[in-house]
């Protein structure tokens, strides 16, 4: 019976006896198999395995031997070169033997004498591919570990970097935060001082002709909007600094919008437009009275700002399971799918325009988002080019405390 080990270069095995006739024999059968290597004693066996251990498979060995029995042999076999096989011989009646060979040496298996050779052969070629699955497994493992180690100081060496440039990203965003404060300071001033300026040359408008009169017009309205944009952009760099102080209570978000809506009659009026207001009553979330104030403010303003002479603007309030949502539903000009995946960005300008000439920064719905968010509510919006925009505010519904 041929191995079909043969095909390829042959696995080593060493075989242990004290009888020369056995020597002979398992050599004279299993060496056109196996390269084997042969011992008369468990001391010669170590010596061998001193100098080859590393091509040794697979250590047969007979159990009652002179001097250094099969089992003492196999123990210093599985200390000094745990991976190699190790199978024993014995008879019969060695039923001790094969006891303390399975505990002491680990033995993979044990054949009895005398031992057939096809039987021996299956034995051996399956403790050959055990073993070669050993060191198999050995290498893959300590290659896994290798390349875990060198993962871990990858991701320690970028953690490193990533924290160096955090610390610089904060220490420019603080110098940042710092500028912007300074500079909207020193620009709100002088147009704060212009503004009083042209209030004390109003007194002598009679004396003005009409075209002075709309020069003067021209730079207050200049004035409004570049205040306006200041205003916002110290309003978005303290919401990012977090230089405000949030008092998160439960409010009657149905009163605050009742109050803030009112508060825009005049300026839809001036444009024909009606404001309907369907807010409930008693309808309690968590939120910060100033914040939640802005942003009606800011979403209401908008739908005025956007919507044509004559139309109609709704806000109301729905509950959605557990959510209290509040409408700005206007009849506007709508946005279209670009203006939807730009929509709370900063600085955005829109397809829409306002329709009575109104000033637009572009950061007003950031704003709105991130007010939103700070309060750990939702803003989003449903819009159909040409039918007008629905903005909506969710919050959790709470029990009035």
């Amino acid at each position: 019976m041929d191995s079909v080990q043969t095909k390829k270069s042959k696995p080593t095995v060493l075989y242990v006896d004290d009888e020369q006739q056995n020597l002979v024999s398992f050599r004279a059968g299993f060496r056109k198999v196996y390269k084997v290597l042969i011992a008369n004693s468990g001391d010669e066996a170590l010596e061998i395995l001193k100098e080859e251990h590393q091509n040794i498979s697979v250590v047969i060995s007979d159990q009652r031997m002179p001097k250094m029995t099969g089992v003492e042999l196999f123990e210093n076999v599985r200390e000094l070169y745990p991976d190699i096989m190790r199978i024993v011989l014995t008879g019969y009646s060695d039923v001790q033997d094969i006891i303390n060979a399975i505990s002491k040496g680990e033995v993979y298996r044990y054949i009895t004498k005398p031992w057939n050779r096809d039987e021996l052969m299956v034995t051996i070629d399956n403790a050959i591919e055990a073993y070669n699955l050993k060191v198999e497994n050995r290498r893959l493992f300590y290659s896994l570990q290798e390349a875990n180690e060198k993962l871990e100081e990858k991701v320690k060496s970028r953690t490193k970097a990533l924290q160096v440039q955090n610390e610089e990203l904060i220490e420019l965003d603080g110098e940042k935060n710092h500028l912007i404060g300074i500079v909207a300071h020193d620009l709100k001033s002088p147009l704060s001082q212009i503004d009083g300026l042209i209030e004390l040359m109003k007194f002598d408008m009679e004396t003005f002709s009409s075209e002075q009169k709309e020069y003067i017009s021209m730079i207050q309205d200049s004035i409004k909007k570049q205040e306006e944009l200041i205003t916002q952009i110290l309003d978005l760099n303290a919401l990012e600094s977090q230089a405000s102080n949030l008092t998160i209570r439960p409010l009657d978000i149905s009163k605050l919008v009742k109050e803030g809506v009112e508060r825009f009659e005049l300026t839809a009026q001036k444009k024909e437009i009606t404001i309907e207001v369907d807010a409930g009553e008693n309808l309690y979330a968590n939120v910060d009275e100033t914040y939640f104030g802005q942003i009606l403010q800011n979403l209401v303003s908008n739908a005025v700002k956007f919507s044509p002479k004559g139309k109609k603007i709704s806000v109301f309030i729905q509950e959605v399971e557990d959510n209290l949502e509040v409408h700005i539903k206007d009849e506007g000009p709508g946005l279209n799918e670009n203006d939807m995946k730009k929509l709370f960005g900063r600085f955005q300008k829109l397809s829409a325009r306002p329709t009575g000439g109104e000033h637009s920064t572009g950061l007003g719905l950031s704003i709105v988002k991130k007010m939103v968010e700070d309060m750990n509510g939702t803003v989003s919006c449903e819009s159909t080019y040409g039918e007008g925009a629905d903005f909506i505010v969710a919050f959790k519904k709470v029990n009035e405390n």
